[in-house]
């Protein structure tokens, strides 16, 4: 079995282990708040991020499992710089189309499904059942919650999150940095940097 670092010992941090495991990784958590985080669920943390950079040729391939999509995107950048391998994790439980482009670092979870001709950008999260119609387009470093649902056609600007059991109709785009309540309905873009709630969407904040 090959040696997988991930880096986040959480919640988000275990789902990804089991997934790891399930595709085949032996898997070693690193945490910032090693020494004082030693477990993450049934899975020991051995050390911190500077002790990942320093181990880079035993553990040459990470996967950055936090959940906030600007902390995801710096953290994937910089073990990118010093040449670590990003891994991309699907579960096996999940449904994709041969024609769907998933890039590197992206978490897709049990039961979630990725349609014909979509595109997953660097360091996506598409959660428990949550589903990516046609043609999709998921900028970098967002984070597809789980039940949400994105009709065809619809792109996602980058480190954008769409809440628990959110849609969104087709066609539609929705900007940069945006946040999607829980059970949002879009029936409009949404540019970028706006949060949105209810049924249909509206703005509440800019």
């Amino acid at each position: 079995m090959k040696n997988l670092a991930i880096l986040g010992a959480g919640g988000h941090g275990r789902v990804a282990a089991e997934i790891a495991e399930q595709s085949g990784w032996n898997v070693h958590f690193f945490d910032g708040a090693y020494p004082k985080v030693e477990y993450c669920g049934i899975w020991t943390v051995v050390g911190n991020e500077e002790c990942l950079i320093a181990n880079y040729r035993k553990f040459s391939t990470v996967f950055i499992a936090i959940g906030n999509n600007t902390i995801r995107e710096k953290k994937q950048n910089i073990l990118k710089s010093y040449g670590f391998d990003i891994a991309t994790l699907i579960s096996p439980n999940a449904t994709i189309s041969k024609h769907a482009n998933i890039d590197e670092g992206v978490l897709v979870v049990g039961n979630a499904c990725i349609n014909i001709g979509a595109h997953i950008h660097n360091g996506v999260i598409i959660n428990t059942g949550a589903t990516v119609d046609h043609d999709c387009i998921i900028d970098e470093f967002s984070h597809i919650s789980p039940g949400a649902n994105l009709a065809g056609e619809v792109r996602i600007g980058a480190r954008t999150w769409v809440g628990v059991g959110s849609s969104v109709i087709q066609g539609i785009e929705v900007g940069h940095d945006a946040i999607l309540g829980a059970g949002t309905v879009v029936i409009n873009d949404l540019p970028a940097q706006n949060t949105a709630v209810g049924c249909p969407a509206r703005v509440i904040t800019k």
